[in-house]
């Protein structure tokens, strides 16, 4: 109890400083947990169980999206919204979609309907019953659902005939993506490559590939970000570092009399120096606990997702990653307490006095 008394003492007595050095490893833990929260998002877009067996066939040699999505490129986007369009029965099997609120029936008869993620609908704050339009499709909500893959909890479903005769060209057009969901035990390269043979001859010959392989070529872009994003986040993680170790550092200089004073009294070594290496701790932890609290409310508030090619990835931060951080930070606080501790632990006690 004495040594936490002391810790809390210590901290107190420069309330500025601690304050500043809390708030700086607090901003850099905030950016640590957002690129890792991505890493989380696109780790779930990826690990779906049904991906594996479902082939997608789309255009051979298409220039962008095999699907309707309204964006200006076709490459990462922050507020991408992607519409799927289906013959109704056959969207619902293939997607596993399970209705959490809303009226089915209502979905079928309608043909301005359409059905939203939840996701999505909490991202755009959207309930059963709202009307939304993006770009020139304008749809009326008659449901949200959930969906076996997680990457299609951010889409929208609508009728086919209807996304095709939305916007500036009212005309029917040319399916352009396929998706087929292979039975137990089929082999997904051998059946990729009898559906391509098969349209090889066609106008428009096929290009086949399982799911998670168009899923990680979709991706590819927002991979690229996350391996940049990750050297910040070691680069956040040398910040907390040199912050703690500054902060504790001065803070050892400042007090080297009282260390001595502490020594004649009876302080062992190792008294001093868990002392200081709980100060290092408690600094790093408070800043740390800010960080990814701020984190979390980010990422509640803001709902947010970054999409390429028509894939959504929504950013997350699971209990797994909270203690992740929480442990980054901890060791970070670890280290740069070690060297002060040592050093004040290992002062003489005379020269301590005469300071």
């Amino acid at each position: 109890m004495k040594t936490l008394r002391l810790i809390l003492r210590n901290l107190l007595r420069r309330k500025g400083r601690t304050l500043l050095a809390a708030g700086g490893v607090g901003s850099a833990m905030l950016l640590f947990m957002l690129v890792e929260s991505l890493g989380v998002g696109l780790e779930r877009a990826m690990s779906g169980t049904s991906a594996a067996r479902t082939l997608v066939v789309y255009r051979k040699n298409r220039y962008c999206l095999p699907v309707k999505v309204f964006l200006n490129n076709c490459r990462a986007s922050l507020d991408q919204i992607a519409f799927h369009g289906a013959p109704v029965e056959t969207l619902l099997e293939s997607r596993g979609v399970r209705l959490l609120t809303g009226d089915l029936a209502a979905f079928r008869a309608q043909e301005d309907a359409a059905l939203v993620g939840r996701d999505f609908a909490a991202r755009k704050g959207i309930t059963v019953g709202d009307a939304f339009k993006f770009g020139d499709v304008d749809v009326k909500v008659r449901g949200i659902f959930g969906a076996e893959e997680r990457v299609d909890e951010s889409v929208v479903l609508t009728h086919l005939e209807f996304l095709q005769r939305a916007g500036p060209v009212d005309r029917l057009g040319t399916v352009t993506q396929f998706e087929v969901r292979l039975s137990a035990g089929a082999d997904a390269r051998e059946a990729a490559r009898e559906i391509d043979e098969r349209f090889a001859t066609a106008e428009e010959p096929t290009d086949t590939r399982p799911r998670l392989a168009f899923l990680e070529s979709a991706t590819r872009d927002l991979r690229e970000v996350l391996r940049f994003g990750r050297l910040l986040g070691l680069a956040c993680v040398a910040v907390v570092l040199a912050l703690v170790a500054n902060t504790v550092l001065m803070s050892v200089q400042e007090r080297a009399r009282e260390f001595g004073v502490f020594r004649s009294l009876g302080f062992t070594r190792r008294h001093v120096g868990a002392v200081i290496v709980g100060e290092s701790l408690a600094l790093a932890l408070i800043g740390g606990l800010l960080g990814v609290g701020g984190a979390l409310v980010v990422l509640h508030t803001t709902h947010l997702t970054i999409g390429s090619e028509g894939v959504s990835v929504a950013l997350a931060a699971p209990l797994e990653l909270v203690l992740r951080g929480v442990l980054v930070v901890l060791a970070a606080g670890l280290l740069a307490g070690a060297f002060p501790a040592w050093r004040a632990s290992r002062a003489n006690i005379v020269e301590a006095l005469r300071r």
